[in-house]
């Protein structure tokens, strides 16, 4: 029987298995990775690009080295890719899909979105690791539920303000140019 794990903000999953990780994003963003081969799989799911604030020098001088804090995009991804490291595998073979960085607050698109920022900056930190993105569904209006089956590598959508939208597929798909999802099965939830 599939379990499923929900991740929330600020978190990272990974594993391998009979699951379903799954979240719900509104400007916030998911990254997720998965193995065709061994099916392990990974999502981050963040809150901020990256930290405003450097860590402050402890009292004697030296920087605190704390553990990488999943709420910011830069941190989230070294999480996932220190899993990949300790589980023998390269980021190369992975399938990698971003989602999110909604506007859930109706701002004007000529005021700063902080979704469309985390959006970018995703997009734009794979690029600088040189980690290519299978597919892409980001930015515009509303939330997005994620279901990400360790299985077979779909990721499964459902967008909106409200609760009674349809899923669409994401299919594990293979390497090559990103591409934005469309429908390609749907499944009420």
């Amino acid at each position: 029987m599939t379990q499923r794990v929900f991740v929330n903000l600020g978190e990272v999953y990974f594993g391998q298995g009979d699951l379903q990780v799954e979240t719900l994003l509104g400007s916030c963003v998911a990254i997720t990775l998965w193995h065709p081969a061994l099916h392990f799989g990974g999502l981050c799911h963040f809150v901020l690009p990256e930290r405003r604030h450097p860590v402050k020098p402890d009292a004697d001088g030296e920087h605190a080295h704390d553990a990488p804090d999943g709420r910011y995009g830069d941190e989230a991804l070294s999480r996932l890719l220190e899993q990949v490291r300790l589980h023998g595998t390269r980021i190369g073979d992975y399938t990698v899909k971003v989602f999110g960085g909604g506007n859930v607050l109706g701002l004007p698109s000529t005021t700063l979105r902080i979704g469309q920022a985390n959006a970018d900056f995703a997009l734009d930190i794979l690029r600088q690791h040189h980690i290519p993105v299978t597919a892409q569904d980001v930015a515009g209006e509303g939330y997005r539920y994620l279901r990400f089956d360790l299985n077979n590598g779909d990721v499964w959508v459902r967008r909106g303000h409200g609760v009674a939208h349809a899923m669409e597929k994401v299919p594990a798909g293979t390497m090559g140019r990103p591409r934005r999802i469309a429908a390609i099965g749907k499944e009420r939830t």
